[in-house]
């Protein structure tokens, strides 16, 4: 063919494999860099059909795209949007760039094939593909009209989806719903600004996972102009873990606060319900000294026993509020008990003098084992119960407590009445602060019992409720069950282990 002649100069001198072939897929010209690329000799390939340098799984059907193409012939570039492949000689596959180019001359029955060898550019794209999977935060690239364009492995990760349910959608599948109108009016405003900057500033953000979790994040946005038209790239940081510290700096925070008063008011105890019993058994001793010069063995023996009650009231105070410091770091793994049992335990220790006139009554309406800290609950049992014991309207009166349990849901209740001497209303608010008693000051105590039991039951994710009239008192425990033994306690916050 005369064609032969015209083309074979054109292209020998080309710098890009190039074919010529027919409407029936014949190879009727091919220059020596397409023979060299493919691994042919020179010439080898010409008479040849097309079909020899198509992958096997595309042979069977690629007549009928040549076809289709010779129908309506057209330049253009071959499998837009696909990965094309080269078959060689010896059967390796090269990755490709395809144009097709018809028209020659006039004759609609030839076709100019050109053929890039892309396997330098593939080999730069999966470096910089492993570069971005081993990226250890979320890298979204999205597109001018908001539609996704790029992932990396990290952003599966982090919100669950397998690659081909994302790319392609738009980015607001990645959003909260309620941040979803939102997001669309910020997209839409950055593309106008497009500088390098965090996004969100100032607000708490959030990622929306496949399963619906919701996960806080920071952003990092990057405008990328590339030869589709202009991207951002978004780096994805989770920052649930930094949220959970920040979350326990804060709670520690506000304990230390809390500790910063009670460090005060103990100062104070120190320097005035301390001091006072020290300076009252120095003057006792003085006393014994100088009955002691004087002979006087019978107000010796007196002063001594007082001097001794001195003693053992500060003893008390001390070891309460070592009890109290030491309620902080408590720690006590949680475990199953029945709880009318340590009622009952709790009870007989504090009662041991059978004669005297206390008595007991329970109604356990909560009857299945309750998991706990049981040191804690042993400790708020211990406070709520003395208290109830020591605080009688008068001597010859009997002593009646009351203990009740019940639950509703979630929430387990134990409840302690007295028919002691009750709380006036003006104090009601004031019982659980360090030092804090009641007006009745006769009897021996600290002031720290119910400080107590408000800590331990603040530890254990819980409350305590009080109230009273001239008929006694009731204080109400209010606890979550904790039904996973394998929940820790960490800074007064139980979570699973």
């Amino acid at each position: 063919m005369e064609i032969h002649k015209e083309y074979r100069m054109a292209l020998e001198t080309c710098p890009t494999p190039l074919m010529l072939v027919s409407q029936d897929g014949l190879i009727v010209l091919s220059n020596r860099r397409s023979d060299a690329l493919f691994g042919y000799d020179e010439g080898e390939l010409q008479g040849q059909s097309i079909d020899v340098l198509v992958p096997t799984d595309v042979r069977s059907y690629h007549p009928e795209l040549r076809n289709a193409f010779f129908e309506v012939p057209t330049s253009r570039s071959m499998g837009t949007g696909r990965d094309l492949f080269g078959v060689k000689k010896n059967g390796d596959m090269i990755p490709v760039e395809i144009g097709l180019e018809p028209n020659l001359a006039g004759d609609y029955s030839m076709i100019m094939v050109s053929v890039i060898d892309i396997r330098e550019r593939k080999a730069n794209e999966l470096k910089v593909r492993q570069a971005i999977d081993a990226a250890t935060s979320a890298m979204v690239m999205v597109n001018e009209h908001g539609k996704i364009d790029l992932i990396n492995q990290q952003t599966l990760n982090l919100f669950g989806y397998q690659a081909d349910e994302l790319l392609g959608q738009p980015i607001e599948k990645l959003v909260p719903a309620r941040f979803g109108r939102k997001h669309k009016v910020y997209r839409v405003s950055y593309q106008n600004t497009r500088d390098r900057r965090s996004m969100g500033a100032g607000r708490d953000l959030y990622g929306l996972t496949k399963d619906g979790a919701e996960v806080p994040v920071e952003i990092g946005l990057n405008p990328i102009d590339a030869p589709e038209g202009p991207m951002v790239m978004a780096t994805i940081i989770d920052i649930t873990e930094r949220k959970k510290t920040e979350s326990l700096i804060r709670e520690k925070n506000e304990e230390l606060s809390k500790l910063n008063v009670e460090l005060s008011e103990f100062a104070y105890s120190a320097s005035h319900d301390l001091k006072a019993p020290l300076a009252s058994i120095a003057g006792t001793l003085q006393f014994v000294e100088e009955d002691l010069r004087d002979g006087n063995l019978d107000e010796v023996g007196a002063n001594v026993v007082r001097a001794q009650e001195l003693a053992q009231r500060l003893a008390i105070r001390i070891e309460d509020l070592l009890a109290l410091a030491k309620s902080d770091s408590l720690e006590s793994e949680l475990s199953e008990l029945t709880v009318s049992e340590v009622v009952d335990e709790v009870w007989q220790t504090l009662v041991s003098d059978k004669s005297l006139p206390v008595y007991l009554a329970t109604d356990f309406m909560h009857k299945e084992p309750f998991h706990t800290q049981p040191a804690r609950l042993y400790i708020i049992l211990e406070n709520l119960l003395s208290n109830a014991i020591k605080y009688k309207k008068s001597s010859t009166d009997d002593v009646l407590v009351e203990v009740k349990t019940w639950d509703t849901g979630d929430q387990f209740y134990l409840s302690v009445k007295d028919n002691g001497i009750g709380i006036p209303d003006e104090h009601l608010t004031k019982i659980f602060g360090l030092f804090k008693r009641g007006p009745r000051t006769g009897e021996a105590g600290s002031g720290v019992g119910l400080a107590l039991v408000k800590k331990n039951a603040d530890r254990l994710g819980g409350r305590v409720e009080v109230s009273s009239s001239g008929e006694g008192s009731i204080f109400t425990i209010a606890l979550p069950h904790r039904n996973n033994q394998k929940e820790i306690m960490v800074s007064g916050e139980l979570i699973d282990g």
